[in-house]
């Protein structure tokens, strides 16, 4: 039995954290602006991003959010990176008068992009060559 061709994974798993507000406008037809966005290494990191972003705006917050903010910055964080680690988004949400903002964190996969001084951006396909020697296996243009 063979194993098909796998070429080397160049990709590699991070999360993605995000910060945005929603804020109801008059006939806009998309009211959600995104503020900030980054990536994590671990889910601890995404973590604990989201933690200091929400604690530089909890004083803004509605009581009730200030108040559940607090909690969630005492006790909610275990649950959160467990649920991260499990491959499933998180995010907080609070409100601030008609605004509401969010911190989202989420697992993505990243690839590697070449740097914009290596020339054209098809250029980093060049560093990911395939090293199959498999008879008649095609990588799209990318064997030398």
């Amino acid at each position: 039995m063979s194993r098909p061709h796998r070429p080397n994974s160049l990709v590699h798993s991070a999360w993605w954290c995000e910060f945005s507000t929603r804020t109801p406008a008059f006939g806009a037809a998309d009211d959600q602006v995104l503020v900030r966005a980054q990536s994590a290494e671990t889910p601890t990191q995404a973590m604990v991003w989201i933690r200091l972003a929400v604690r530089v705006l909890l004083s803004g917050f509605d009581p009730r959010d200030t108040e559940r903010a607090y909690r969630w910055l005492d006790h909610g964080q275990g649950e959160a990176v467990a649920r991260l680690k499990a491959g499933e988004p998180y995010a907080f949400t609070a409100a601030a008068g008609r605004t509401r903002v969010e911190w989202s964190a989420r697992p993505v996969l990243f690839l590697p992009l070449a740097h914009a001084a290596t020339g054209p951006p098809w250029r980093c396909a060049e560093s990911a060559l395939c090293s199959c020697t498999a008879r008649g296996h095609m990588c799209r243009g990318y064997h030398r």
